[in-house]
């Protein structure tokens, strides 16, 4: 019989997998993911977030050498904090999607140079709604104010690695999504029932990770992924082995190859150290 691959590179998302519900790593989850690079396997967070907006508790670990930012958008070098490589939308599509969600009257947010641009206006409304919840501390540290989102892209010439919507009601949803239909060149994932994260066409966590392991020489047979939501599908079906978080949803569970314990369980840990005692 065949030997199975040995595991070199775990990717990992982190909201629901990574951290718990409180924003936060498990107790002895940071010593199991040095014990994996230790024994020469590359930990590497796969999230939505922009750089700046990946907690200190995942960015100040030493074992992190890349990060796979704004799903897929871009790869970051976490020492240096440079861009390794950039799948941005151009300004033009930065724009005609921004176009779309002005019109459509929605909050939303765009990504770009590693950060979550917003307004006072949006910020206090988000505020507002998660008052007193992880998210709320999450929102303050990790926003940049800027005046204008449009003159972002109008005057600055930003290219936007992704577009956080906000958006409550399905009809309005789906007015969106049929309007980004048509100008085309992107692509976008639904969250909880409220999100929509838009980004570039053809740039997912998935495209991401197969990049990453070319330029670190790793066969994509020799890793291993965690996620809990549909855009960690690309990802997932990206890995030599994928595993599902046990807070997932059934349609992810579905196409897992591995069923972990809940991200506020340690499951991410817990299936680590089951493959280090193999």
């Amino acid at each position: 019989m065949e030997a199975k691959p040995k595991i070199r590179l775990i990717g990992v998302d982190l909201d629901g997998t990574l951290l718990t519900d409180e924003k936060e790593l498990c107790s002895g989850l940071e010593e199991t993911l040095k014990k994996a690079r230790e024994n020469g396997i590359y930990i590497v967070p796969v999230t939505g977030r922009p750089f700046q907006g990946i907690p200190e508790c995942v960015r100040g670990l030493d074992v992190i050498d890349y990060v796979i930012c704004s799903n897929g958008a871009s790869i970051i070098d976490a020492k240096s904090k440079k861009r390794l490589y950039s799948f941005s939308m151009s300004n033009e599509k930065s724009r005609e999607v921004f176009s779309v969600l002005k019109a459509a009257r929605c909050i939303f947010e765009p990504f770009a140079d590693g950060v979550c641009y917003t307004e006072q206006e949006i910020l206090d409304s988000y505020i507002g709604y998660f008052k007193g919840s992880p998210v709320e501390e999450y929102l303050r540290s990790t926003r940049v104010i800027c005046k204008s989102i449009e003159a972002l892209f109008t005057e600055e010439g930003k290219q936007a690695d992704e577009f956080f919507v906000m958006s409550e009601n399905k009809a309005e949803r789906e007015k969106i999504t049929a309007a980004l239909d048509k100008i085309g060149g992107v692509q976008y994932w639904f969250y909880d029932d409220r999100y929509i994260e838009i980004t570039k066409e053809d740039c997912d966590k998935g495209a991401a990770l197969k990049t990453l392991c070319r330029h670190l020489g790793v066969s994509e047979s020799e890793t291993m992924a965690f996620g809990d939501g549909d855009n960690d599908l690309s990802f997932l079906a990206a890995a030599g082995v994928s595993v599902a978080m046990g807070n997932a949803p059934e349609r992810i569970k579905e196409k897992a190859d591995i069923i972990a314990d809940t991200n506020n369980n340690n499951g991410v840990g817990k299936m680590i150290e089951k493959i280090l005692d193999n």
